[in-house]
């Protein structure tokens, strides 16, 4: 099993000392620049990868790998609190509501590029994120409490459907200490 790198842990560690006021403060404000994430990736021509680095009962860290072209569904959080920082390429974030009659309404759209942070949550709108970038993209996800399932849109009925969440990969859990 893969250890988590240093520069990971010490981002981890901050974390773990404060409370989910301050990950925005941590997240936005930590260089990942020094950070390899190399050993973490895992690519499919299929559909975007989900790495874990590190879940606790009071976060999760997800880096995920997009190929040229690869999105998620429109979905939510269910009630969790989400960070996505892009370390690789840029990502189409498109947010929606549902108008009066109900249907999926998309309310605005924003290309976020490397080093850049973005927030959502249930209270502002369901999203979908894109790899529109020519190449590969990269995006850290930081979930305040760990997610577990989502309601996805099936654009083939125009319904949500309950999606049980899973990892392409998990790396070994630290202690906090700099050892597994």
């Amino acid at each position: 099993m893969l250890k988590t790198p240093r520069q990971i842990q010490a981002f981890i560690d901050a974390l773990k000392q404060a409370g989910i006021a301050d990950y925005n403060g941590i997240f936005n404000t930590f260089d990942f620049s020094e950070v390899n994430f190399k050993d973490f990736t895992s690519w499919s021509d299929k559909s975007y990868t989900r790495n874990c680095l590190y879940h606790d009962s009071d976060f999760e860290l997800i880096l995920l790998c997009w190929c040229e072209g690869q999105e998620t569904s429109v979905h939510n959080h269910d009630g969790e609190d989400c960070w996505v920082r892009i370390l690789k390429g840029e990502i189409e974030e498109e947010f929606f509501d549902f108008n009066a009659e109900g249907d999926l309404n998309l309310l605005r759209s924003q290309i976020v590029t490397a080093s850049e942070t973005t927030f959502i949550n249930d209270e502002i709108a369901l999203h979908r994120l894109k790899n529109n970038f020519e190449g590969r993209s990269m995006s850290l996800h930081l979930y305040a409490k760990p997610i577990e399932q989502c309601r996805s849109y099936n654009e083939a009925n125009g319904e949500f459907v309950k999606k049980e969440l899973r990892y392409d990969s998990e790396q070994d859990v630290l202690d906090g200490t700099g050892t597994a």
